[in-house]
């Protein structure tokens, strides 16, 4: 039954809102009464912290095979796939986590809480990237801003339908390494790359 509510929650909140979606808006969308719910929640507080929780796990989930990837370029490249199929897959949790602001509601604190782990994992990959040179001289949190904010506007743009709207013949799947290549690495080292990669065909 617990699932059952965070799920209710999860689609409720995601379409309509954080304030305009009450305790018993949730009973009654899985015929519930209202005071039930309190037996698995301390409030809506406590049930929308569980909702994050529960999103945050499902994002967790997904990364585990990146700490296996030993190439730290390839690492951020599977990583920035990861974010894209979590928006596509998990459109709601998508949207709690990273599109919406505090709860009313909710403790701040409590809400946005430390750095996931995920983020932390994240930062310290583009450390990596930055350590080889290829990157150029960056400070670190200010290619992680950037390579955030660039993955996270195509995620945004696909989830909505305004990617495909716009760009139909966009192939997000395909396309996204050289979307990360225009991002991070330089044009110079771009052309090196690529005609290193003909010349390598050509052999």
């Amino acid at each position: 039954m617990r699932n059952l509510i965070l799920e209710a929650a999860k689609e409720l909140f995601a379409k309509d809102g954080f304030d305009n979606v009450s305790v018993r808006k949730i009973a009654a969308k899985i015929n519930y009464s209202p005071a039930a719910l309190y037996r698995y929640f301390k409030n809506k507080e406590d049930l929308i912290l569980s909702l994050k929780k529960a999103g945050e796990e499902r994002f967790r989930l997904m990364q585990a095979h990146l700490a296996d990837i030993e190439d730290p370029f390839e690492r951020l490249r599977e990583g920035g796939r990861i974010y894209l199929d979590y928006a596509r897959k998990e459109p709601e949790y998508y949207e709690l986590l990273f599109n919406r602001r505090a709860p009313s509601f909710c403790d701040q604190e409590k809400w946005i809480g430390k750095p996931h782990q995920s983020f932390i994992n994240f930062r310290e990959t583009v450390r990596q990237c930055l350590d080889t040179g290829v990157l150029g001289d960056v400070p670190v949190d200010i290619a992680v801003a950037s390579l955030w904010s660039s993955v996270h506007g195509l995620a945004a743009l696909a989830s909505t339908g305004r990617l495909e709207s716009c760009l139909p013949d966009f192939d997000l799947d395909t396309a996204f390494d050289k979307v990360l290549d225009f991002t991070t690495i330089p044009q110079k080292e771009r052309g090196r790359r690529e005609k290193a990669d003909e010349d390598e065909k050509e052999l």
